[in-house]
């Protein structure tokens, strides 16, 4: 029984002193867990980008000091539904309040990986916004089971501005290059114009002194190409060709002929203004029009010979002629038009009062076709010398002419109509001996 209880006694010591080293062991377990925690949290703390969690009901749990720094606050009552709101969270527009569904820690919540999501949040601290890039995943324990979430922020506001200004200097870039392909294509385009058309390319400045002077036209009045550069052109060309360039000086565009280098040139001036509208110079252009002045000469010469010419046709078309003392005669051939009649009728009766003429004789011998607006333009001269005191005779009147007087029906009952010209000379003849004017025939006028 002793040794019994011996043994017993040696079994409790012995449990006793193992109770003993596992309660040391786990003292120091938890002494050890105790500073890992305490330095993982000294890192997060730490940490220069911001760290939020917040557990499966959506509530906040921790906001680091960057955190802090970048909503303006730390952790508050709202949900997460109020988050927008509360912590002046927007799209990148920054304009559009950023949905609830859309905040990466919300998503998390979720069951998601959102990574780089960028958003803009405002504060009272920050009032103009910051750039924030957010990623967010959930937090589950050894079961997998959803325990909470938790978002890394981190300002890239500084990212932003300089890739903004990237891109201005990328866009800058881009249209410096296009002017400069644009300055090369038109530069090309005017050396084409230069070399092939006889013009000649020029600009001065504000003195009158050349800066530029080009083009074919300037190898053709026997210069060389950039000779005048560097000399004025009131000197070289005086004041009396330089007028419309004077006014180009003073902001007037200028245009003109002028006779140079035994050649024509017609010239342009275009004023040139600088960004403030201050004339700087003027640029012009010079085309050799020698050939085309030329051929212009030629044309208004033929056409002036033309309108001699169409001005002895129109005499010819009316010729009135006096036959005898007191008698004229007006030939009519061809078509009689309203402007022809007006004409003839003109002409007939300035003849008859000139001559003082008794009779006059429209021969219609050469006359084709007569319609309604030809004999009425007839008659209506007839009328006229009968106005005048002379008496008009008709003659030549052909068959066919004569048919279409009848189917117009038109009353030439109270004109004398004769056969022939000759018909109406003697009639005329008659008249004038039988009223006891002495018949002569007319003397030439001088």
């Amino acid at each position: 029984m002793q040794k019994r209880i011996m043994d017993l006694e040696a079994r409790l010591a012995e449990q006793e002193r193992a109770a003993a080293a596992r309660a040391r062991q786990n003292g120091a377990l938890s002494a050890e867990q105790d500073g890992q925690l305490r330095m993982l949290q000294a890192a997060v703390q730490s940490l220069s980008d911001g760290v939020i969690v917040c557990d499966a009901e959506g509530r906040l749990l921790h906001f680091n000091p960057a955190a802090e720094e970048i909503f303006g606050q730390g952790v508050t009552g709202a949900g997460p539904e109020e988050w927008s709101n509360e912590y002046g969270l927007f799209q990148v527009d920054g304009i559009t309040p950023l949905p609830a569904s859309e905040i990466p820690l919300v998503r998390a919540l979720r069951g998601e990986l959102a990574k780089g999501i960028e958003l803009i949040a405002r504060s009272e601290k920050r009032p103009e916004g910051i750039h924030v890039d957010c990623s967010a995943r959930p937090i589950y324990d050894e079961a997998g089971e959803l325990r909470g979430a938790v978002v890394v922020c981190r300002d890239i506001s500084d990212r932003v501005r300089f890739r903004g200004e990237r891109e201005q200097r990328l866009q800058a870039e881009a249209q410096r290059s296009a002017a400069e392909k644009e300055k090369l294509h038109m530069g090309r385009l005017l050396r084409v114009l230069l070399d092939h058309l006889d013009i000649i390319v020029w600009a001065i400045d504000e003195k009158g002194v050349y800066t530029f002077h080009d083009g074919r036209g300037i190898d053709k009045a026997g210069l060389g190409r950039g000779q005048y550069i560097g000399k004025n052109t009131f000197e070289l060309y005086g004041e009396a060709l330089s007028v419309n360039t004077r006014r180009a000086l003073a902001g007037t565009v200028g245009h003109d002929l002028s006779e140079v280098h035994e050649m024509t040139w017609e010239n342009w001036h275009i004023p040139v203004h600088d960004e403030d509208g201050t004339v700087s110079g003027v640029m012009g252009m010079s085309l050799d029009v020698t050939d085309a002045h030329r051929v212009k000469a030629e044309l208004e010469a033929r056409l002036a010979l033309i309108e001699r010419q169409q001005e002895v046709i129109r005499n010819l078309e009316t010729p009135v002629i006096q036959v005898w003392d007191h008698v004229v005669t007006l030939p009519m051939v061809g078509v009689v038009d309203s402007r022809r009649a007006a004409r003839v009728m003109d002409d007939l009766l300035a003849a008859i009062s000139r001559t003082q003429a008794r009779f006059a004789i429209l021969d219609l011998t050469g006359v084709d076709v007569v319609d309604t607006s030809t004999a009425s333009h007839m008659l209506g001269i007839i009328s006229a010398v009968r106005l005048l005191g002379a008496e008009g005779i008709i003659t030549g009147i052909r068959p066919n002419v004569a048919q279409t007087v009848v189917s117009l029906g038109l009353d030439l009952s109270r004109v004398t109509t004769l056969a022939t010209l000759r018909d109406g000379l003697a009639f005329a003849m008659r008249k004038l001996g039988a009223g006891g004017e002495r018949a002569k025939a007319p003397r030439a006028e001088r």
